[in-house]
């Protein structure tokens, strides 16, 4: 199989392949890529470039991941995934790009495509017209500037609070919707005035809300997803990914500038690409765990 790499690429099953730390100096774990044959075949150099560049940082654990969306970022490659042990590991405000505030989640439904197919346009056509997208689209939450930091500290149970979720949505996200310590006090007065009027958008470029069906052949884990309630069979998902839109731009943008500057132990700094980081137990970064 021709790929766009010198690097050894081992295969480890149908959709699972791996770079050993012998294929870069500097790498402390392996690299490993989730993909087909053909969609590994069809990722840039930079994708492996990256991903082995990841491989490299302090307190990496276990291994540089990427997914199947994977093609060329910033340090890490698009749909890169790595976990750094807080002690002597590294963060960035932009490791993939101007990754704050952006993300991703699928949303499970109990509909079958067979339901859904006859009244799909509808749907579609409700969806464009109850979610605002695109460069300087305007959400339909009118915030004040303290409630927009009570957004920032207290997350999805905002959302749930004050009617936009369920709580059971809470047990079902990453460290229930809010990361510990979140202070809205390292976040600029641009950042907030660029981002108060954004809740409730999605994003333009790449960002997209997606009606998905997910087929017997399409699961790769099944005991994990019979955990999360997906059974294939033409089940009907929803799968949002969301932009950093212009609070998480400036967010990265502020914090960007913070980590170039010189930083007094040169140990304690490192650069992935264009993406500097930092190591979590210094001072700047734990300021960007709080934002």
């Amino acid at each position: 199989m021709k790929l766009n790499t010198d690097m050894q690429v081992v295969k480890i099953t149908v959709y699972l392949w791996e770079i050993p730390p012998s294929e870069k100096p500097g790498m402390l774990v392996p690299a490993r890529i989730y993909a087909s044959a053909a969609i590994l075949g069809a990722m840039d150099r930079g994708v492996f470039d990256q991903v082995t560049n990841v491989a490299c940082l302090p307190g990496i654990h276990r291994y540089a991941l990427c997914m199947p969306d994977g093609h060329w970022g910033y340090g890490f490659p698009i749909g890169g995934v790595a976990a750094f042990n807080p002690e002597d590991g590294v963060i960035s405000p932009g490791g993939v790009g101007y990754d704050i505030n952006c993300g991703m989640r699928l949303i499970r439904t109990d509909l079958s495509l067979a339901e859904v197919q006859p009244k799909l346009e509808l749907l579609m056509t409700e969806l464009f017209r109850r979610v605002p997208a695109g460069v300087g689209s305007r959400g339909f939450v009118n915030l004040s500037r303290r409630d927009f930091r009570d957004v920032m500290r207290q997350g999805a149970s905002w959302c749930i609070a004050n009617g936009y979720g369920w709580e059971e949505d809470l047990e079902r996200i990453e460290e229930r919707g809010c990361l510990e310590g979140a202070d809205p006090t390292h976040v600029t007065d641009y950042a907030i005035e660029r981002g108060i009027n954004q809740l409730g958008t999605l994003g333009s470029g790449n960002h997209y809300l997606e009606i998905q069906v997910l087929s017997d052949k399409g699961i790769y884990d099944r005991a994990t997803a019979a955990a999360m309630g997906l059974t294939g069979r033409d089940q009907v998902v929803v799968m949002v990914h969301c932009g950093s839109r212009g609070f998480g731009h400036q967010v990265a943008s502020d914090y960007l500038k913070v980590f170039e500057r010189p930083c007094a132990d040169t140990a304690s700094s490192s650069r992935i690409s264009s993406s500097p980081v930092r190591r979590f137990a210094l001072r700047k970064g734990r300021t960007i765990l709080a934002r």
